[in-house]
């Protein structure tokens, strides 16, 4: 097989060889000469053997195999260096959580922003801070609820850039976030500030301490365990609501085509989602078994992760 691979690649090269130098493929005779400075051959002796149509179709399809075989590898390791990416980005945000920390008495940031009224001199309008901690200022009419970049509690640590963007960033549609939520909102990552949004009959297995605001606000010693706790995800790893109660799961990695969905059991891929946890380290992590298998209760602790401290 390995003779008869070499063989064929050998053939294939002195054919190139002869289309883009002029130098024609032999057996025998004089090697290397321009086809118009070689030696006439007797007839009978040293033919010029050229390719058949069998040799040809064998390796058409020997290159289609390896093009099959290559190229999703290729593209797997594309996939994997956008989430190595991801990871780094988190892990510079989460430099910037813990000087943000440091700064203020060792809590985390709030989960609303106070900016001026624009139409009312004198009073203020709280903004999320749950969808983007940093990052650009939110377009409109996104920035009638989402804070703007001079109040987003990251921003003095980590300024505005590229670090706040998740390269397959899909956006959320559903939630009037498009193209993608880093061109929308200024940020991919969300923070781990409560409202885990869960089926109709569904909840937590053990009340929350706090389900409404979680990490927000918090002191340090507030979380038990920081190796695990949740403190910045990507969408994938939860659900979302829109105010009509209608529910969505969310594809970005590692899959091409729909990424938004009404079903998890009908999404097919994966649910995987670049972490940022309480203690500094990043990680990906798939989340498809906690938010297929029991979906009515998809924020239960794993190993790996914690979404919120139970009530003691």
């Amino acid at each position: 097989m390995r003779q008869g691979a070499h063989l064929i690649m050998t053939r294939l090269t002195r054919l190139f060889q002869s289309l883009l130098g002029g130098v024609a493929p032999h057996r025998g005779g004089v090697r290397g000469l321009p086809l118009d400075k070689r030696p006439p051959v007797p007839f009978g002796r040293g033919l010029i053997r050229g390719f058949t149509l069998v040799e040809l179709l064998v390796v058409i399809a020997i290159i289609s195999i390896l093009a099959s075989m290559l190229l999703p590898g290729l593209s797997g390791a594309k996939e994997q260096a956008r989430q190595i990416n991801c990871v780094s980005n988190l892990r510079q945000l989460g430099i910037g959580l813990q000087l943000y920390r440091d700064d203020h008495q060792s809590r985390f940031p709030p989960k609303v922003a106070w900016e001026p009224h624009p139409t009312a001199p004198g009073t203020w309008v709280g903004k999320d801070l749950q969808f983007a901690l940093g990052g650009h200022d939110p377009v409109p009419p996104l920035n009638a609820w989402s804070a703007a970049a001079a109040v987003r509690p990251l921003n003095p640590y980590v300024a505005p850039s590229a670090v706040y963007r998740c390269g397959r960033d899909k956006g959320q549609a559903a939630l009037g976030i498009v193209p993608s939520n880093y061109e929308a909102l200024g940020c991919s990552y969300h923070y781990n500030a409560g409202s885990l949004t869960v089926p109709q009959g569904g909840g937590f297995k053990v009340p929350p301490a706090d389900p409404e605001e979680g990490l927000a606000g918090k002191p340090e010693s507030f979380v038990s365990q920081p190796v695990r706790h949740i403190l910045l995800h990507e969408p994938p790893a939860r659900i979302y609501a829109r105010p009509d109660g209608t529910l969505f799961w969310y594809q970005w990695h590692r899959h091409a085509g729909r990424y938004e969905f009404q079903d998890p059991a009908l999404a097919g891929g994966r649910f995987l989602s670049p972490i940022l946890f309480v203690d500094g380290h990043a990680a990906t992590h798939n989340f498809t078994r906690a938010l297929t298998l029991d979906p009515y209760h998809p924020y239960e602790p794993t190993a790996d992760w914690m979404w919120y401290e139970p009530l003691r």
